[in-house]
């Protein structure tokens, strides 16, 4: 959720005519389609929203169309699926982006996995796809509501492979999920689990120290690995070059 308060804020980077205008402290990148954003909130290392620009020409990119998820699917899965190809496009770069600075924050080789998808209930007008890094280690982690709204494996949280399989459904099958999706509200009441193990921390403090833990191992297991790959390489260079393996069954590049 990048503004704060004001709910139409998203909207309002959508319809900007030349999106450079919105300046760097928000703006992350743009195409003719879409525009990427920081989120001002975030609620792991790195979180962005992906908008899709509006265009009041076209009857699948106006204001009223691209209001929320619902709206957009409303349309008809053949509409529904422009949209959707370009967000998911525009993840994979800013996906790449993310990996791009993972790697560089804390060593070649160490990166973990990045979710993308929509909140079945969204906060802010206007249709925006998260792109969150997987840790969810951030101060503005701070409730129930925001933990079960991010967490990949509750159903609040709509991957979009899920919700652009859901355009090859019958209508009727179709529309049953966009009316669910539409009253999950509830579920942001449910206990707070943890999506890579069985636990479920008593309060948030306790969940932030179990995400925290969770990271760190990784993290670490990442760079150990790391190392052995380094080392094992270090270990073929060296019986190369003492001829302990002749140079004639060396891998060629």
């Amino acid at each position: 959720m990048t503004t704060g308060f004001n709910i139409h804020a998203l909207k309002e980077f959508a319809l900007a005519p030349d999106p450079s205008t919105i300046g760097p402290a928000t703006l992350l990148r743009y195409t003719s389609s879409t525009v990427s954003v920081f989120d001002k909130f975030p609620k792991a290392k790195y979180h962005f929203l992906i908008l899709p620009r509006i265009n009041p020409k076209a009857d699948n990119r106006t204001t009223s169309a691209l209001h929320d998820l619902k709206s957009l699917l409303t349309l008809g899965p053949e509409k529904a699926r422009v949209i959707l190809k370009e967000l998911e496009e525009e993840s994979l770069a800013v996906e790449k982006m993310i990996r791009d600075e993972m790697r560089s924050t804390y060593g070649e080789g160490v990166e973990w996995e990045v979710m993308k998808g929509f909140h079945a209930v969204p906060s802010m007008h206007h249709l925006h796809l998260h792109v969150i890094s997987s840790d969810y280690v951030s101060p503005s982690l701070k409730n129930k509501k925001h933990w079960n709204s991010f967490n990949p494996t509750h159903r609040f949280f709509l991957h979009i492979k899920d919700v652009m399989g859901w355009l090859d459904l019958t209508e009727a099958t179709l529309t049953e999920r966009i009316h669910s999706a539409s009253q999950s509200e509830p579920l942001l009441k449910d206990a707070m689990k943890c999506w890579k193990c069985s636990a479920i921390p008593a309060n948030i403090p306790k969940l932030k120290e179990h995400l925290q833990m969770h990271f760190d191992r990784e993290i670490a297991k990442q760079k150990r690995k790391r190392k052995h790959e380094i080392d094992l390489t270090v270990e073929d260079d060296e019986a190369v070059e003492d001829g302990v393996i002749p140079k004639k069954i060396q891998k060629q590049e």
